[in-house]
């Protein structure tokens, strides 16, 4: 697709935590640049100094980090912060501005914000499209320096030329066409100095060397302004994609304060990285296989035209299946690591999760299954008590002169025995007795759950279960 060496960034704004659009686009920055063994830059957008949120900065990087989209520009990467920090670019934003002055393709504009409202009521009585009519584009340069000398406040706005249209090739949507009449000029410096979001995004892209830019298509409509500006600066403009929006289940577009979980809530809730990543690849990118993927295998087959257009809906069901194929694909060794020391004593750790890796669902489920085996009290849910307290609570003394007395745990052997003691067989013997070990109604074979456990947590949680039982019963 490209000759040239490719350059991408993801440049998000440290105000919040990453949700799944922003890792996506992140996702796919990064796949873009590694397909063309081109350069990945993380730039922090951090303009708006009084949103900054320095632990916000410190959890995207985790973020990114722990999904394995380390970057090769950027914080930590033997970079200034004036290559990839916007708060430390002011001087670049001001020859920018200065610069649009100078040629014309700026002006001052002195509009208050009364005037500004009043006349978007005006255009959406009309129909009419919301846009800035120009006033002040008219004013004659001296007239407005002048305005501008004796205090009165003004933005500056980047000069839009009347007539023209604007064309590009979109990376995703392909040939793009933009009246310039219908867009307004756009400000690009606030009236206390602060540039925007348009200039500062798009002079970092060009000074910065940015080839290609994956966004959302919120973004699209920005694309001909920027165009125009960085053309008036004779400054080198990067490729543009824009693609559908990751949205909820009711359309509306995900957000960092509502929507899908972040990623540092989906690590602590024992998700893995390769999940994750293997989801976000495949939404709204039709490029990806059938089976688990590689980053490396991702970013081979990655191809901006293969993107949606259209939205793509956040599905917690997919992502658990990719956490499915995941955990199936995990070595022991990984799984041993993340067993928690408190409950599983070391030289029984393999045991556990070979006993219980089948049941795992995420890394979380592994502290939860050390203490169904091996902790004192179990959390119960009400299934369980309902088994237990609807049992005869000779059942489970029975069961623990059973268990006390056998030479071995073999389940051959003990399930007769059992049987014979309870006088209970299948799922009358089986339930009861899950549920008071265990708390659940599922899990590793009920056999093997007894042959791991230790034989006093046994002993105490079968007592107690005829506790609870002998108190459920009319005369207690």
């Amino acid at each position: 697709m490209t000759t040239t060496s490719v350059k991408t960034r993801f440049a998000p704004s440290p105000t919040g935590l990453l949700h799944a659009g922003n890792l996506r686009t992140a996702l796919f920055n990064a796949l873009m640049a590694w397909r063309h063994d081109g350069t990945f830059l993380l730039r922090i957008e951090d303009s708006d100094t009084e949103r900054t949120d320095p632990h916000a900065l410190e959890a995207i990087q985790a973020d990114l980090h722990w999904l394995g989209l380390h970057w090769d520009e950027g914080p930590g990467a033997a970079s200034p912060p004036a290559q990839w920090q916007q708060s430390a670019r002011a001087a670049d934003y001001a020859r920018a501005v200065a610069g649009l002055l100078e040629t014309g393709a700026a002006y001052p504009c002195f509009c208050s914000a009364e005037r500004l409202a009043a006349l978007r009521d005006q255009q959406r009585a009309a129909g009419a499209p919301i846009r800035y009519d120009g006033c002040c584009a008219r004013i004659d340069a001296e007239d407005a320096r002048q305005r501008q000398a004796a205090g009165e406040p003004a933005v500056i706005r980047l000069r839009l030329p009347d007539g023209d249209t604007v064309v590009f090739e979109d990376l995703v949507r392909g040939h793009q066409s933009f009246a310039l009449d219908a867009l307004g000029d756009p400000v690009v410096q606030r009236a206390d100095g602060r540039v925007s979001f348009l200039l500062a995004n798009a002079i970092d892209d060009a000074l910065m060397g940015v080839t290609h830019v994956l966004r959302g298509e919120d973004h699209l409509s920005n694309t001909p302004r920027q165009l125009v500006l960085l053309n008036a600066l004779d400054l080198p403009t990067p490729q543009y994609g824009h693609v559908g929006l990751v949205v909820e289940d009711d359309g509306a577009p995900l957000s960092k304060r509502t929507g899908a979980p972040g990623v540092g809530e989906l690590r602590r809730a024992g998700y893995l990285p390769e999940a994750v990543v293997n989801y976000l690849a495949r939404l709204g990118n039709s490029g990806p296989g059938d089976g688990l993927e590689t980053l490396d295998t991702l970013a081979a087959r990655f191809e901006p035209e293969r993107l949606g257009r259209g939205p793509a809906r956040y599905d917690a069901a997919q992502l658990d299946h990719w956490q499915a194929e995941a955990m199936a694909t995990l070595s022991e060794a990984r799984l041993l690591e993340a067993v928690e020391p408190a409950w599983v004593p070391a030289e029984k750790r393999a045991d556990f999760v070979r006993l219980v890796r089948a049941n795992l669902k995420t890394l979380g489920d592994l502290q939860d299954w050390a203490e169904r085996l091996c902790a004192p009290a179990p959390a119960f849910t009400e299934a369980a008590t309902a088994a237990v307290t609807g049992a005869d609570p000779e059942f489970f003394r029975a069961a623990i002169q059973t268990l006390e007395a056998a030479d071995d745990m073999d389940w051959a052997v003990l399930r007769p025995a059992l049987e014979s003691a309870t006088g209970c067989r299948g799922g009358q013997l089986m339930k009861p007795l899950r549920f008071a070990l265990t708390g659940l109604g599922y899990g590793p074979g009920l056999g093997d759950v007894i042959a791991f456990m230790p034989a006093d947590i046994r002993r105490t949680r079968l007592n107690k279960a005829a506790e609870q039982a002998a108190g459920a019963q009319p005369n207690a």
